[in-house]
């Protein structure tokens, strides 16, 4: 199924972790200092972890992912 999911460039992110704890889904962890989405079905596509990030690292894009759970 195609949805709107977030993107996270690891070469912005700073690794501050700002974006995990503003997911209330917990679609984004920490890992080796990055964040990763963890899993498509967590994310819900609503982006509350767009402006947590101080350096603009995460962006949403259209693409075939899990459907949301």
């Amino acid at each position: 199924m195609k949805r709107r999911i977030i993107q996270i460039d690891e070469n912005l992110c700073n690794g501050c972790g700002a974006c995990a704890d503003a997911c209330h889904e917990g679609a984004i962890g920490m890992v080796n200092g990055k964040a990763k989405l963890l899993s498509d079905s967590y994310c819900d596509g609503l982006g509350d972890c767009l402006p947590a990030c101080p350096t603009g690292a995460i962006t949403f894009v259209e693409r075939e992912a899990a459907a949301y759970d």
